[in-house]
C-alpha cells in the first residue's frame, strides 16, 4: 500500500498502533472531527502516536515519540452527536520527520520505517513459551487470557508479526509497547519482549507467592 508523504497525527496518551493490529477508537473531539472527516473524504489514513513520558506536565503543547505507526480506517459508524467510532488497523511503522501544522489537529512529513532482520531465521521458540508462561502464571491468579486470543497469538508463524502482535496485547505498559515499535531489528525486539514477559511472569509468580493459601475470590477481604 502507497503511503502518503504527509498524513494527520493523532497524539494519545494511553493508545499505540502496531502495523496489521486493529485498534477501535471514539472521536468525539472537534479538531478529530475534523480531521476524520479530512480523512474520510481523502486516503483515510492517519497517524497514531504516543504522547512523551511527562507530557501532562509539559508547560508547551507536548508532542509524541517520534517513531508511530500509519493506519488505515477500515470501518467507521458515525453518530447523531457527531462523534464516531471507528476501527483503524495499523500499515506501517513511520518516523515523523517533520510537523507541517498543527491546527486545527497535526499534519506531519512521514517516512516509512522497515523491520529487519540481524540473522537469517530469527528464533520465535523463547517468545512462544514465553508467552505460554504468562499465560499459565496468569491463570494460577484467576487472571487468564481468552484460549481464543492464545491460540491465535501461538499459531503466528511470522516473528516480525508475532512480536508485534505480543507487544499490543500482552505488554500493559505504553512506554514498553513504545520501546517494542521503536526496536526494528527483529531478533533483538524478540529478545527484549522475551525479558519484559519474563518479568511480568516473576510479578504475578510474587503476587501468588504473596497470596499464600487464599483462594483467588478471597484475595483483598480482611
Amino acid at each position: 500500500m502507497k503511503l502518503p508523504e504527509v498524513v494527520p497525527v493523532m497524539p494519545l496518551p494511553n493508545a499505540i498502533l502496531f502495523p496489521r493490529v486493529l485498534l477501535p477508537l471514539y472521536i468525539f473531539e472537534p479538531r478529530y472531527k475534523k480531521m476524520l472527516g479530512d480523512c474520510l473524504v481523502g486516503d483515510r489514513m492517519f497517524v497514531v502516536a504516543l504522547l512523551r513520558k511527562g507530557w501532562e506536565k509539559a508547560t508547551e503543547p507536548a508532542l509524541p515519540y517520534p517513531v508511530a505507526t500509519v493506519g488505515v480506517v477500515r470501518t467507521c459508524v458515525g453518530r447523531p452527536d457527531g462523534t464516531s467510532n471507528l476501527v483503524l488497523e495499523g500499515v506501517a511503522r513511520v518516523a515523523i520527520i517533520e510537523y507541517i501544522r498543527q491546527r486545527p489537529y497535526h499534519t506531519a512529513r512521514i517516512e516509512t520505517l522497515e523491520s529487519h532482520d540481524s540473522f537469517e531465521s530469527p528464533q520465535r521458540d523463547a517468545l512462544v513459551a514465553a508467552v505460554a508462561m504468562l499465560a499459565k502464571a496468569r491463570a494460577r491468579l484467576g487472571a487468564e487470557f481468552p484460549k481464543s486470543v492464545l491460540n491465535s497469538l501461538l499459531a503466528v508463524e511470522s516473528p516480525d508479526l508475532l512480536s508485534d502482535l505480543v507487544s499490543y496485547t500482552l505488554l500493559d505498559n505504553f512506554h514498553q509497547k513504545q520501546e517494542m515499535l521503536e526496536i526494528l531489528d527483529v531478533s533483538e525486539r524478540l529478545t527484549r519482549l522475551v525479558g519484559l514477559l519474563q518479568a511480568q511472569i516473576r510479578q504475578f509468580e510474587l503476587w501468588k507467592t504473596l497470596q499464600g493459601t487464599l483462594s483467588n475470590d478471597d484475595v483483598g477481604h480482611n
